[in-house]
This record gives C-alpha cells, sequence and structure tokens, in this order.
C-alpha cells in the first residue's frame, strides 16, 4: 500500500480528486519501480515474477478501464468516501 499515506495527506489537505489522483499515481508507479529496481540490484526478484505480471495484465486492464469509466461520474464526496472505505478495509484487512 505504498499510496495510502499520501493518499490520506491528499484527503485531510481536502484536494479535489483530480488532483488527488495526479499526485498519487504516479506515486505508486515511482514506489513500484523503485521497489523492483532495488530487488533486481541485490538479485532478489522471483524466478515466477514474469508469469505473475502477465497473469495480471488482464484484471489490470480491467480495472483501469472500468476505473476511467467511473471516475468522471463520481462526486468528490462519493469519491473521498469509497477510497477512505477501501483503505480502511484494506488496512483492517492486512492486521487481521
Amino acid at each position: 500500500m505504498p499510496g495510502a499515506v499520501l493518499t490520506v495527506w491528499c484527503d485531510l489537505r481536502g484536494l479535489p480528486k483530480e488532483r488527488q489522483r495526479g499526485l498519487v499515481q504516479p506515486y505508486i508507479a515511482a514506489m513500484q519501480l523503485a521497489a523492483l529496481a532495488y530487488l533486481a540490484a541485490r538479485g532478489k526478484l522471483p524466478d515466477a515474477l514474469i508469469n505473475e505480471v502477465l497473469l495480471s495484465l488482464a484484471p489490470l486492464a480491467i480495472g483501469t478501464l472500468l476505473g476511467l469509466a467511473l471516475f468522471g461520474r463520481v462526486s468528490d464526496f462519493l469519491f473521498r468516501r469509497v477510497l477512505l472505505s477501501v483503505l480502511l478495509v484494506s488496512g483492517l484487512v492486512y492486521v487481521i
């Protein structure tokens, strides 16, 4: 959950959903690329990583298209509510 803290920070500042998205998505991508680079530099990339990435591309594309379709239809209030609810549930699942 590399973007959780930034997401909460954006929400506390009351940033509109477009601004939040513009900050959080590149941050998450940069953190994931940095983690991959770190693992690659240490020779610790799992052998199954390529297969797992390939298997995840179709669900990732579907989720991206669904998110793009719904993003414009959701108000800032509903966006915040859904985003913070998803963070809460995922955090609880992570702890339990």
